[in-house]
């Protein structure tokens, strides 16, 4: 009996050790799962926050354009009102010229003719309300292109926007029950996705705003061009008819357009031109003088300096061979021989930059004035330099040494 006791308390103690085992496992699990899908959650909230904000780059980028769009629509709309007012105000005035008698050749044909004045002026108005219509057209199918583009790519952009503040604010309130530090990061992470949603939507809010006002713009112009396009057509209409009826006031309109830019052209190329062709002209006579009397200073500058070259070289051959002869006439002394040698050893640097020198001035171009008076020079050198008495001065001074080398032994 006491064996079944303690056999059932030990499958009592079983019992309750798995079921703690089960209730661990379970809870471990549970918060697996639970991390697990905040991880989750969080994860595609960064992927919608990513493509809201791609999305909304490209939506400002087509609300750039479209706010410069708008900044020219002041202009065409202008343009448009002035050639409509120009065109209906020409019409008015060539109505009452339209009969047989001022329709004539001859009348039209006078240079004083108010009727081809109009006429002319009727053409330009009408082309101009064609050109200034068709801009103000193009102007605006601009415009309402790109605010169907944008109206196409605001609506999926605020959809994006209510989901992710949506997600957001569920993340938000899931961590407010928790107060570890990785459910305050997911908190502050999900708020601001949360605000970036925000500023999405109000970025929403201008572009309905901007498209408004655009709208209202764009009928104007839309109006303007109407009237514009009106205006030419009925305008057109008339000179049409005029020319259908009477060819010889085309030609003549078609010759005097064609005559009007030739003539202009021909008082801008020919006048200007003589002008520019006569400064030329003196320009070259100035240049020419400075280039010869420039030619003939240079001229007398390098004649000078070879002569001032040459007169100093001459000095120089006489100075050398004085002290040449000098030093022959005196005896052969040991100051003598200290003295030869000295202006031995002063005559011999200059014969060998003599002799250096020459194949220089063999290197010179001949056909400069100045090269050849140096070259003429140290030619006058070295012949100075072979002169009887400094061929001879080494002998002497080689008699001298042997004579006092002589001496010194018998002694």
């Amino acid at each position: 009996m006491t064996t079944m006791f303690v056999q059932l308390r030990r499958v009592v103690y079983l019992l309750v050790l798995l079921q703690c085992c089960v209730c661990v496992a379970y809870a471990q699990q549970s918060s697996t799962g639970e991390a697990t899908e905040t991880a989750r959650g969080l994860k595609e909230l960064e992927e919608l926050t990513t493509k809201m904000k791609e999305d909304k780059a490209n939506l400002n980028g087509k609300l750039l354009a479209l706010r410069n769009i708008k900044s020219e629509s002041p202009e065409a709309l202008k343009r448009a009102k002035s050639a409509a007012s120009k065109a209906w105000e020409v019409e008015e005035l060539i109505l009452p010229i339209l009969t047989p008698d001022m329709l004539m050749f001859e009348n039209v044909n006078k240079k004083e003719s108010k009727s081809k004045e109009l006429f002319r002026k009727a053409v330009d108005a009408a082309k101009e309300a064609k050109e200034a219509a068709e801009k103000a057209i193009l102007t605006a199918k601009k415009s309402n292109d790109l605010v169907e583009e944008i109206r196409k790519g605001s609506e999926p952009l605020m959809f994006m926007a209510y989901q992710v503040e949506e997600v957001a604010e569920k993340h938000i309130e899931k961590c407010e029950t928790g107060h570890s530090e990785e459910d305050q990061k997911e908190k502050k992470l999900a708020e601001e996705y949360k605000k970036q949603a925000k500023d999405v939507e109000s970025f929403l809010q201008l572009v309905d705003n901007d498209i408004q006002s655009n709208t209202e713009v764009v009928e104007e112009v839309q109006k303007q061009a109407k009237d514009a396009s009106d205006a030419a057509a009925s305008l057109q209409k008339i000179i049409d008819n005029i020319f259908r009826d009477h060819p010889h006031i085309r030609a003549e309109l078609e010759r005097e357009i064609k005559e009007t830019p030739s003539h202009e052209n021909k008082e801008v190329d020919g006048s200007l031109p003589n002008k520019q062709n006569e400064e030329n002209t003196r320009n070259q006579n100035t240049n020419s003088a400075q280039a010869e009397a420039g030619s003939h200073t240079t001229a007398q500058q390098q004649q000078n300096e070879q002569d001032s070259k040459g007169q100093n070289n001459k000095e120089s051959n006489v100075e050398t061979q004085e002290e040449n002869r000098n030093s022959q006439s005196n005896p052969p002394t040991d100051s003598n021989s200290s003295a030869t040698g000295t202006s031995q050893s002063q005559n011999m640097p200059t014969n060998s930059s003599t002799a250096s020198e020459t194949p220089q001035s063999q290197n010179m171009p001949t056909n400069s004035p100045s090269s050849a008076s140096i070259h003429l020079n140290i030619t006058q050198l070295s012949d100075s330099s072979s002169s009887p008495a400094l061929v001879h001065s080494p002998l002497l001074l080689l008699l001298v040494l042997m004579c006092v080398l002589g001496c010194t032994l018998v002694c």
